[in-house]
């Protein structure tokens, strides 16, 4: 991967992040799947002024079932319903794991040596940071969030299906699916009555908190990674989502209070270092095919 890509998945990592706090704090003014409802309605607005992007509506559809309706539903939910903002921001980039596996499996992704132990390495960063924050959890919340980084991964191979197509056109056009399915479960869930209540109650904290998932988190975060997805194969990009959970812990302990142990440092630590030997990768010399034999002798 190029330095700027490289620096561009580092930024959505950031973004992303961040979007756990916002999360964790508008999940206390609006229910889980309200919240998803509201942030899609947000996040499909450039459509009324976008065109379509040159995919089918299938591709279109299946993107936004995946990523929008059941990942962002699902993470919600999970935080909703136990999870720290700090640790369901790590467990769902296990989707790097599943998107390494589901890329394999459908692209016959060739795996490196180095992709391997670096991934290895990160693991072993990601579960130090599981065992150390497991009192923040709950068994609900953890199965949920881990089903939502099945979806992503999944989402992730969609993305590289798709071909070469305007990502920030696809990202607000997928999110004219997920609104009405997760309004009318949200309706269905909570009550008529509690959701207009919900609604007309809430603070400016909470359109914040909405506004950064919406625009912020989608349009800027899931545009860029999909112009990455686009870019490189799936295995390559993945496993940088797991600098998430470093950015999600780091900002819920600064703005949430939330633990930052010694522990959880050298976890991050070595998902940093997992990265970058996840990335590494000795360039062979090439010998141009029309360079006479006399030349490389002489070169020799």
């Amino acid at each position: 991967m190029s330095f700027h890509h490289i620096a561009m998945a580092i930024l959505v990592a950031a973004v992303w992040g961040f979007n756990f706090i916002a999360v964790k704090s508008g999940l206390n003014e609006m229910p889980p799947y309200l919240y998803g409802a509201g942030r899609f309605v947000i996040a499909a607005l450039p459509a009324l002024f976008v065109a379509k992007p040159k995919t089918s509506w299938a591709m279109i559809i299946g993107i936004g079932l995946t990523l929008g309706v059941f990942k962002f539903t699902l993470m919600f939910m999970g935080i909703h319903y136990g999870m720290s903002a700090g640790l369901a921001s790590l467990v769902l980039q296990s989707q790097a794991f599943f998107t390494l596996l589901f890329s394999f499996v459908f692209f016959k992704s060739k795996i490196r040596a180095n992709q391997l132990i670096g991934m290895s390495i990160a693991a072993v960063g990601m579960i130090l940071i599981a065992t150390d924050t497991q009192d923040q959890s709950s068994t609900l919340g953890f199965v949920l969030i881990l089903s939502a980084a099945v979806a992503w991964g999944v989402a992730n191979i969609l993305y590289r299906l798709v071909g070469n197509v305007d990502m920030f056109a696809l990202t607000a056009w997928s999110s004219i699916i997920p609104p009405i399915p997760m309004f009318l479960v949200s309706v269905y869930a909570e009550g008529w009555d509690v959701v207009i209540h919900c609604i007309q109650t809430m603070t400016t904290t909470g359109w914040l908190c909405l506004a950064y998932t919406a625009c912020i988190s989608s349009w800027i975060g899931a545009t860029l990674w999909a112009v990455l997805i686009k870019s490189y194969p799936p295995h390559k990009v993945a496993p940088f989502s797991l600098l998430v959970p470093v950015f999600g812990i780091t900002f819920a302990s600064l703005i949430l209070g939330e633990q930052f142990s010694q522990t959880n440092m050298i976890a991050s630590a070595l998902i940093f270092l997992g990265l970058i030997i996840n990335q590494w990768r000795v360039k062979k010399a090439v010998v141009p095919e029309n360079v006479e034999l006399d030349e490389l002798k002489k070169a020799a």
